[in-house]
């Protein structure tokens, strides 16, 4: 763990504002940006007039959660301004492209400039990303915002603008915890160490800075993917269970099954999620695992770990050695092997590898 993360957490457990946020994380942030827009017109042009074009209107509000859109916001003299916020979750590009369709049903948000704010970044080109509407969606960091709110603080005066000081060196000090913990290096473990997870956990941020984690990893192994020549769409996702991450990447079957990777707990799991017997019943599950075994006996092979990532392969666990496989109701089926410390590049590799393989059976 770095002198830097344990200094910024020391900073963080001492910022107030850190303690009001831990309830609502992303919708806390929502309603500071908006009581910030609504209250001082003046200087909430300055703020996003350097994102927002100009536009000849005297309307003036913030509209929050309608149409499920995070923040919908007026100012006089700039176009209306979508907000998305993302805080500690990952840039969702499908989710913006319902959102697109939303704004395109509705007449007030014509032209309206769409902003993702988030503390991740989503790798676009130029940092936007064009939906298959034609809509356009502009990436700002934290970071950006913070540095555009500072210049606000010194024209707000007394209560306000203490507040408006204390929330900027707090997504300040957010934005350096996310660059110091959340964006990985090839080198890097997916898992955060104990110790760092531990120090996490004095501040309430583990669950948190864990998800940002492991969705960067996903990214990451989602851009490694889409530039292998020849591949096919494969769905990737990330989550954080049970105070760990778990990462996974599922090619859908002409047949309605889905077969990919999973990785939780240091293992690096083979899986197949499959509609047949779906349910909880034992004999459900005793009748998947026949079928999963007749139709994909092949995908469970873990011999190839050594020759792509230089690690011995690990003792055959219990259940496979009796012939059986490992299970989650109503429809996951999968076979193991432990793999701690699984690297940015080494689950890179992994995933390109299993999902070339997995093509076989679609």
């Amino acid at each position: 763990m770095s002198t830097n993360i344990k200094q910024i957490c020391k900073k963080l457990k001492s910022e107030p504002l850190l303690h009001l946020s831990l309830h609502s994380k992303e919708l806390f942030h929502s309603n500071v940006l908006a009581w910030f827009l609504e209250e001082n017109p003046s200087q909430a042009r300055e703020l996003l007039g350097q994102w927002v074009p100009s536009r000849d209107t005297t309307n003036h509000g913030v509209r929050r959660e309608e149409f499920n859109l995070d923040l919908i916001i007026e100012i006089p003299g700039l176009a209306p301004v979508v907000i998305e916020n993302k805080m500690f979750a990952p840039p969702d590009e499908a989710q913006l492209e319902e959102y697109s369709s939303v704004i395109l049903e509705n007449q007030d948000l014509k032209d309206a400039s769409l902003i993702l704010l988030s503390l991740g970044t989503p790798n676009w080109p130029n940092s936007t990303f064009t939906s298959s509407s034609g809509l356009v969606w502009r990436h700002i960091s934290y970071q950006q915002l913070a540095l555009a709110m500072a210049k606000q603080v010194d024209a707000t005066e007394g209560f306000r603008g203490e507040l408006l000081r204390h929330y900027v060196s707090f997504i300040s000090l957010l934005h350096e915890l996310a660059a110091e913990i959340a964006n990985l290096g090839p080198s890097e473990p997916i898992e955060v160490d104990a110790s760092t997870r531990e120090l996490l956990r004095t501040i309430r941020l583990h669950d948190a800075v864990g998800k940002l984690r492991a969705r960067s990893a996903a990214a990451s192994a989602q851009r490694a993917w889409s530039s292998t020549p020849g591949n096919v769409s494969a769905t990737f996702k990330a989550a954080f269970t049970k105070g760990m991450p778990l990462l996974d990447a599922f090619i859908d079957c002409k047949n309605g099954d889905r077969i990919g990777w999973q990785y939780q707990n240091q293992q690096w799991r083979l899986a197949v999620i499959t509609k047949s017997h779906y349910g909880k019943s034992d004999d459900l599950k005793d009748r998947r695992h026949a079928v999963v075994a007749q139709r994909y006996a092949e995908w469970f092979d873990f011999s190839s770990i050594e020759s792509l990532i230089g690690r011995t392969e690990t003792q055959v666990p219990n259940l496979e050695v009796k012939g059986r496989y490992y299970g989650y109701n109503p429809d996951f089926v999968y076979r193991y092997r432990s793999l701690p410390n699984l690297t940015l590049e080494e689950l890179e590799t992994l995933s390109k590898h299993y999902l070339t393989e997995a093509k076989k059976w679609i």
